[in-house]
């Protein structure tokens, strides 16, 4: 029969007691769990001296307490430090400013990208409490699909749910990055999540395309990995066209909008097309390093918890 590994449970929910009571001034409630409660009156009877939260640390609690709840694994890189890492101003998904305790739609909050997995670094974004709720627990391709209807639903754009879609990619398709679709990067992604190599180009051809000198250098670079003539021409005229429609972006748009232009999509794709397996894949590598990223491997998608979707690992157990 199989049952919850209650031991580490029970221990995480009593580090997170003793976290509530060193790390914030929030008294105890009566709904906490009698773990975290435990672990609450264990360091207080300790004697442990009380801070007050800042936001991070209180988000951290927060996120902490409602996983615990729900049996939700919280890997180890998630910290105050990592929300930090992350935080944006404005919502990626509708762009508004994001606020802080204001109990409205605005108010920042941190979400799993992939639903199916654990709260891990790179699995989390900041987004507005609005786009939380309407993402709620759907997965990548029901995602997708709304931002494929041309009304509004659930109080998103159609192109605000493409944002979410971008942002949720990687993660999606995390150990099957060859399945992935390729979409339009029309929304910064977060720092620490998973970013697959398609992802990775749009993201340097973008931060780079506006000035000649910075575009050709990238392309040079990116040239590199290029086996066939074919390729690198249409390497070069991909870049032309990210310089090309960066101009046209207007003040009422970001730059990543210019992925929304069809001609800079077309000329992404026909570029991908020229390149076969390996090239791709040396593409990918090479776009990866001047990015900075770290490969995502097997071992650190460990703490996703993907067997058991996002849940606490379970034991198997003669009677629970």
């Amino acid at each position: 029969m199989i049952c919850w590994n209650d031991f580490e449970m029970n221990e995480a929910g009593r580090a997170l007691g003793h976290d509530l009571h060193k790390l914030s001034l929030i008294a105890p409630h009566a709904s906490w769990p009698a773990v975290v409660r435990e672990g609450f009156d264990a360091a207080a009877h300790a004697g442990q001296r009380r801070q007050r939260a800042d936001r991070f640390v209180a988000k951290w609690l927060q996120l902490r307490l409602s996983a615990w709840r729900r049996g939700r694994r919280v890997a180890d890189d998630v910290t105050p430090a990592l929300l930090r890492d992350i935080d944006v101003p404005r919502c990626p998904i509708t762009r508004q400013p994001l606020t802080h305790g204001s109990l409205q739609d605005t108010d920042w909050s941190v979400d799993r990208l992939n639903n199916d997995a654990a709260y891990a670094a790179s699995n989390l974004a900041v987004m507005s409490v609005k786009a939380n709720r309407a993402k709620g627990a759907l997965n990548f391709q029901q995602v997708y699909a709304r931002s494929q209807q041309a009304a509004d639903s659930d109080g998103l754009r159609p192109v605000e749910w493409l944002r979410l879609a971008v942002l949720m990619l990687g993660p999606a398709y995390a150990t099957q990055a060859h399945a992935a679709p390729i979409l339009p990067l029309c929304a910064p992604l977060p720092c620490r999540s998973v970013r697959l190599a398609p992802q990775q180009v749009q993201r340097l051809l973008t931060v780079n395309g506006a000035r000649h000198a910075d575009k050709n250098r990238l392309i040079r670079t990116l040239a590199q990995a290029c086996n066939s003539e074919i390729a690198r021409e249409r390497l070069l005229f991909l870049g032309e066209a990210v310089h090309e429609g960066l101009k046209r972006i207007t003040p009422s748009e970001e730059c990543w909008d210019v992925w929304l232009q069809p001609a800079v999509l077309q000329a992404l794709m026909r570029w991908h097309d020229a390149l076969d397996p390996s090239t791709w894949a040396r593409v990918a590598a090479l776009s990866g390093q001047l990015s900075g990223a770290r490969p995502e491997t097997p071992r650190r998608l460990q703490a996703w918890c993907l067997p058991t979707r996002g849940y606490a690992p379970r034991l198997m157990t003669g009677w629970c």
